[in-house]
């Protein structure tokens, strides 16, 4: 068998693998929340059960809800087809989106040569997409964000690659498949379908300038902006604005700006350490080329970074034996500062017990990127007085000059914090709406990897310690989501069979426990229990039943 054929090989098995995670992912993540307000006809009693149905509820909800009416009728269709074919299409949706990253990454459709950097950007996207379990498997959340991005990608893959190429990837007879796919682009999610019109419009204009332009590219642009309308426009946009956006100022627009940046750079947190490696790199060849020789440093670890070690390992162990380390740090601070200082209410208590529910798995991750950073840091030599010498040495500009990789990356970073700002006139901007602007810098990243200066130092310096972080991380983080998402699966099914017991009996009310998990995963799980607002209307409405009454005596230490 020959290398390619080898390594053809090697990139189908990291795919197979990946859909088999998002496929069990999908399997063991019950319908939820808004799922069960789109298993009925839109806002109606009436469960959707006819393509005809999927179609009459895409119709109201454009006109009473919103706009994304491409993303409304596949969740409808799928809800109606049947979860395993939901599930099924998601785990392919995210294998796409991984694939066309990594394409848009190295600017080709050729990928039998890259297993690693495959399996890389699966891993980055495992790890950075913002509530991954929002975003990425619950499917009304899917749909919306993952499945609108798969499209896009797809669509600007041939501006993409043209553009890289100086001349059209597609023949003439594409105008009508592009500008057909250009209108399912635009008809996306809002943000992305400003920056697709956009970005479409721009390529366009500067290949004509080239005298490169081919007549699918403006046909794809106007496809794109006649989805943008059909998006924004929608009736319904309007309804749901008075009741979100009305009486909010531009404070509180520029206020969610910041909210919704800044919970993004917690989840990219390993991009951007990544590339502000990859960066230092640049710098010490272009310092190296001028003759200076930089020390690398020693393998071995220091005895402070043994100790962080042991201290990260205790914390694995305590996430998956009740979270003892959390529950016991909780514990001397109620009793030393608490206490003292009389903040001993239950509704102050219940706050501070939330604070720590989530503790092991968040320090875990942390703790895990940051002695990666700082053991990689060591093994290039960058060092402190190494970094400000470089600083002195080497100007930006130099770096931007000199490396075609750092101007394309560079162009989707600020790329993709023009499609966040695009949310500036949205009424809210939860970290999930960031999605689209995370894929971009993961493909930025990806791309930078990719270049050869950045994968020789690495792989000759740093490969076995990023090699280990990314195994370790990827161990942990997958096994608490699968571990998390059985667990509240059982404890689901057994909660709707209370509630479709109750129904049976005609009993308008189904009393239940609630669920004691309350660890969320690093959100690559999303749910909340039976008595949260979205989960009882929709559940009650699709049953038939009145109310769900909870019992409200929670164990705060679950």
């Amino acid at each position: 068998m020959s290398q390619s054929n080898n390594e053809l090989g090697r990139n189908l098995l990291v795919l197979l693998g990946i859909f088999l995670v998002m496929f069990i992912l999908n399997q063991w993540m019950p319908i939820h929340r808004d799922d069960y307000d789109y298993s009925l006809i839109w806002m109606t009693a009436e469960h959707v059960s006819s393509f005809q149905d999927v179609v009459h509820s895409a119709y109201r909800h454009y006109f009473l809800h919103g706009g994304r009416m491409v993303t409304v009728f596949c969740l409808d269709l799928f809800l109606w087809l049947g979860k395993l074919w939901f599930d099924i299409v998601n785990a392919l949706m995210f294998v796409a989106l991984v694939v066309l990253m990594y394409f848009h990454a190295r600017r080709s459709v050729e990928w039998r040569q890259e297993p690693v950097l495959l399996a890389a950007t699966g891993l980055l996207a495992w790890l950075a997409f913002p509530h991954f379990g929002e975003v990425a498997v619950w499917k009304s959340g899917s749909t919306v964000y993952l499945w609108s991005a798969v499209p896009v990608a797809l669509f600007l893959l041939p501006y993409n690659l043209s553009l890289a190429k100086g001349r059209p990837v597609l023949g003439s007879w594409w105008l009508l498949p592009m500008f057909l796919l250009g209108l399912i682009a635009g008809w996306s999610v809002e943000n992305l379908a400003v920056t697709v019109v956009a970005l479409t419009a721009g390529i366009s204009w500067y290949l004509r300038r080239q005298g490169a332009m081919a007549g699918w590219m403006p046909a794809g642009c106007i496809g794109s902006l006649l989805g943008l309308i059909g998006l924004v426009a929608a009736p319904g946009n309007f309804v749901r604005y008075d009741d979100q956006g009305s009486g909010k100022g531009i404070l509180d627009h520029i206020g969610n700006q910041i909210a919704g940046n800044a919970e993004m750079v917690l989840y990219i947190l390993p991009l951007i350490l990544l590339l502000l490696c990859a960066w230092r790199v640049f710098k010490m060849v272009l310092a190296e080329r001028q003759g200076v020789q930089i020390a690398r440093g020693g393998a071995e670890l220091s005895y402070r970074q043994w100790a962080l070690l042991g201290f990260i390992l205790l914390l694995v162990v305590s996430y998956f034996n009740g979270s003892f380390v959390a529950w016991t740090v909780r514990d001397i601070l109620y009793a030393i500062v608490m206490v003292p200082l009389g903040l001993t209410k239950p509704k102050t208590i219940d706050h501070f017990d939330n604070l720590f529910k989530g503790f092991d798995e968040m320090a875990i991750y942390w703790l895990t990127i940051f002695f990666v950073y700082a053991l990689v840091k060591k093994r290039l030599g960058l060092s402190a007085p190494v970094i400000r010498q470089l600083a002195e040495m080497v100007k930006a500009h130099e770096v931007w000059q000199a490396f075609p990789a750092v101007r394309y990356a560079g162009g989707l970073l600020a790329l993709a914090l023009l499609n966040n700002l695009v949310m500036l006139a949205a009424p809210t901007f939860p970290a999930r709406a960031t999605f689209s602007s995370v894929a971009m810098i993961i493909t930025a990243t990806i791309a930078i990897l990719r270049d050869p200066v950045i994968r020789e130092y690495f792989s000759g310096h740093a490969r076995v310690v990023l090699g280990a972080g990314a195994v370790g991380l990827a161990l942990f983080t997958l096994s608490a989501a699968m571990l998390v998402t059985y667990t509240l699966r059982q404890e689901n099914d057994a909660r709707l069979a209370i509630v479709q017991a109750a129904a049976a009996k005609g009993e308008p009310i189904a009393y239940m426990d609630p669920i004691p998990l309350k660890n969320r995963a690093l959100r690559h799980v999303f749910f909340a229990d039976f008595d949260n607002g979205v989960t009882k209307d929709g559940l009650c409405k699709y049953y038939g039943i009145k109310d769900i009454k909870v019992n409200m005596e929670k164990d705060s230490r679950r």
